[in-house]
């Protein structure tokens, strides 16, 4: 597994420009990882109402520049009721939208520092993930074209990273 570090007070992850480069694809339906959310990335309380938004974990973007207009990704926050437990849901951003233009489905909870798999399958009308072997599916109503991005690790919506945060991601065959 690779590492990724979110430093404090910054959104994005250390991802080199090869790393970018390397992350276009076609025509990919299904992305199978493994990730490890570090102890660190488990915080509480709440700073604000922000830290109720949801943290970008990895996932695959269609389209020229289509993060913020076509994309799929698991995404995470911690549950500040129960010491290191994190939530991960599905996340799609689609601009045809209208309001709201991103939706999330809660799939399941993960201990901090636990090694986990995952799975995001565009089936076309439809995706559907899969972490540690619990699924969920969402309507995926924007046609996809050929190419696509994978999409790295990012904190927030409108927060900062509390604190320097690890977290692993592992491609799978």
């Amino acid at each position: 597994m690779k590492s990724y570090l979110i430093k404090q007070g910054n959104h994005y992850c250390n991802v080199s420009i090869f790393e970018r480069l390397f992350s276009i694809g076609t025509n990919v339906k299904r992305i199978f990882f493994s990730f490890k959310l570090h102890p660190e990335c488990w915080w509480s309380p709440a700073r604000n109402s922000d830290d109720n938004d949801l943290n970008k974990l990895y996932g695959l973007s269609f389209g020229l520049n289509s993060d913020h207009s076509n994309s799929v990704r698991l995404a995470w926050k911690p549950d500040f009721k129960v010491n290191n437990k994190i939530d991960i849901y599905g996340y799609i951003y689609d601009e045809k939208q209208t309001d709201p233009k991103q939706t999330s489905l809660y799939i399941t909870s993960v201990q901090a520092g636990a090694d986990c798999m995952a799975m995001i399958t565009n089936n076309g009308d439809k995706y559907e993930f899969m972490v540690n072997s619990v699924n969920a599916e969402m309507p995926n109503t924007h046609p996809d074209p050929g190419l696509c991005f994978r999409l790295f690790p990012y904190f927030g919506g409108n927060n900062t990273a509390p604190h320097n945060m690890t977290i692993e991601i592992g491609l799978q065959s």
